[in-house]
């Protein structure tokens, strides 16, 4: 597994607190270094995630708001 492999996820159409957990599960499941992409609609998860995702000392690489849906880049650090 290569550490600059994306790893996708979609969490469009779910609602809060689904996206974050799914994000959750995702980098639970990665190695270090390994970047995961979420992309979803639900508005409240475009601010709730990034917060999240510094509380837990995980890098946010990008956030992308493209109006009718999100873009999120996450790198795992630990």
């Amino acid at each position: 597994m290569g550490t600059d492999e994306e790893i996708k996820i979609s969490t469009l159409g779910m609602n809060c607190p689904k996206p974050l957990i799914e994000t959750r599960k995702a980098l639970n499941k990665m190695q270090p270094n390994q970047i995961l992409v979420v992309e979803g609609d639900h508005r409240v998860s475009l601010v709730e995630i990034p917060q999240a995702i510094k509380d837990t000392g995980q890098e946010l690489l990008s956030v992308d708001d493209q109006g009718t849906k999100w873009v999120i880049k996450i790198k795992k650090v630990k």
